[in-house]
């Protein structure tokens, strides 16, 4: 019986420390605008007509913010991706890219006033884009070969710096990590 008890409250132990952070942690999975077809997500946020977007996430507070930056049927979109590859061999360029659209979607705009912790986040974030220059043009180049080739990109996890293409959707994922908070540039593939 005793041991009935103690594995009943070794469950319930280790179900309520992970549930939470199952339930709400603002990941790839759960803030995002690349939901494929009609998946549907429990909890989190997602954008189901973008095909471009900002996301900045704090993962310790559960939190996300999603930016569009364009919608199927746009033709910003394509002006994206095009830019994309033009720029996947200058990674100056390509920061220069980056860095205006993160100040135009995401380093504007007022933060939660429970949140000033942001700003420090959001000043960090150029001198790290500048840092993770070949990073960025790498990533881009992996994501046009799969367009062009469906040929697979493993992805870069280095650093502050991650990315990847999602296999299922082709979607272009860079992550940019300051401290606790993520900054997430996402893009379709063209259709």
């Amino acid at each position: 019986m005793v041991r009935f008890v103690v594995a009943g409250v070794f469950a319930i132990a280790v179900l309520s420390r992970a549930a939470p952070s199952m339930a709400a942690d603002p990941t790839h999975e759960k803030c995002t605008c690349d939901l494929e077809g009609e998946n549907v997500l429990n909890n989190g946020a997602s954008v189901r007509n973008a095909t471009a977007c900002w996301s900045t996430q704090d993962p310790d507070r559960q939190w996300c913010d999603i930016t569009v930056q364009a919608i199927e049927g746009d033709t910003r979109h394509q002006t994206i991706v095009n830019e994309l590859v033009h720029l996947h061999n200058d990674p100056e360029g390509m920061t220069a890219f980056l860095r205006h659209g993160a100040e135009e979607w995401v380093l504007s705009g007022a933060i939660p006033a429970n949140m000033e912790y942001l700003n420090q986040a959001r000043a960090e974030l150029p001198a790290l884009l500048k840092a993770s220059d070949n990073l960025t043009t790498a990533c881009v180049e992996g994501f046009i070969r799969y367009q062009e080739k469906k040929e697979f990109f493993k992805g870069i996890d280095e650093g502050a710096f991650s990315c990847s293409v999602g296999k299922a959707t082709g979607w272009l994922r860079m992550s940019f990590q300051v401290g606790n908070v993520r900054f997430v540039f996402m893009v379709a593939p063209n259709a």
